[in-house]
């Protein structure tokens, strides 16, 4: 199978060598301007293609009428691509007669979009998703090749489903294409009613704002899905210093209580218990605004039974 590869990040670069070492032929490998938390970037993607001899090509020119005549010569049967910083459009999809195959954090069909595996663990859901599909010119909507889950637990954290990520795709990647190849694996198409799924739009850094009126259950999931490699869910001690919360566990209350939400309630070595809406929930990791050192940090905030969080 003749393969290229379009997009960024290690696991896409851990793939086509995985494809590689199957014994498939990389036709060509063409990237952009990488972010600095991918630990790769675009000398990466060019030693790969030195090293097995395939075309090297970086920048967004990828739908250009040079950039297709590019592809055309490359005459690959399909592509993997992962994070490309644009919709790849359908004249660049119509290259690859297998398609151009994605890594989609989400379970397809329900949940589409960005930030998926962030509104997998605010929805509760069970698990999260990663599927390997066919683009369409549609938004995640093309046929699904191969799929697995991760089970989410209340433990479970954002940093723990992208470790899973990056572990996962590699290998999924390589076992599509040599799915394709062996004739193993077929595309099962999307449902088309748009009832089915979840348009999940980007989050950002200000959307992890603590609401302490909401339930424990609802805080902590915004915890965990908030925490490393993101910005963190975050506070105020009595509306100053800015307080991040890295890492939470729900716990039960000793006896019944009155409260306001944010109320300190109880502090101990296990960490700082704080007042909900519904409930109890523990600070086990956090830092705060001008305060380096974490122990300190903790102290601060667990002073006084009188202290809020706001």
């Amino acid at each position: 199978m003749r393969v290229a590869v379009i997009g960024r990040t290690r696991p896409l670069l851990e793939a086509a060598r995985r494809i590689v070492g199957a014994g498939h032929t990389l036709g060509l490998v063409w990237t952009c301007r990488a972010e600095p938390f991918y630990r790769c970037d675009e000398a990466h993607f060019q030693a790969l293609a030195e090293t097995v001899g395939a075309p090297f090509f970086s920048g967004l020119d990828i739908a250009t009428p040079q950039g297709l005549e590019r592809l055309r010569l490359a005459a690959c049967d399909v592509a993997i691509s992962a994070n490309w910083l644009t919709v790849l459009r359908p004249e660049v999809l119509a290259q690859f007669p297998l398609g151009i195959l994605n890594a989609h954090a989400g379970d397809l069909p329900r949940y589409r979009g960005n930030a998926c595996p962030n509104w997998a663990i605010l929805n509760g859901e069970p698990h999260v998703g990663l599927c390997i599909h066919q683009m369409a010119e549609d938004l995640d909507s093309g046929p699904v090749l191969l799929r697995e889950h991760l089970p989410l637990t209340d433990d479970t954290f954002i940093g723990d489903v992208y470790a899973w990520l990056e572990d996962r795709i590699p290998f999924m990647f390589a076992d599509t294409i040599d799915g394709l190849a062996s004739g193993r694996l077929s595309p099962v198409g999307q449902p088309d009613d748009p009832a089915v799924s979840l348009r999940c739009h980007p989050r950002r850094p200000e959307d992890g704002k603590i609401d302490w009126t909401r339930p424990a259950t609802e805080v902590h999931r915004l915890v965990r899905a908030s925490s490393r490699p993101f910005d963190g869910a975050f506070t105020t001690l009595e509306g100053r210093e800015r307080l991040t919360v890295w890492r939470t566990t729900l716990v039960q209350a000793p006896s019944p209580f009155l409260a306001v939400p944010g109320q300190v309630c109880r502090v101990s070595n296990a960490g700082i218990d704080v007042a909900c809406g519904e409930g109890l929930i523990r600070l086990t990791e956090l830092s705060l605004e001008g305060e380096p050192d974490a122990r300190r940090a903790s102290a601060l905030v667990g002073a006084s039974l009188r202290n809020r969080l706001i």
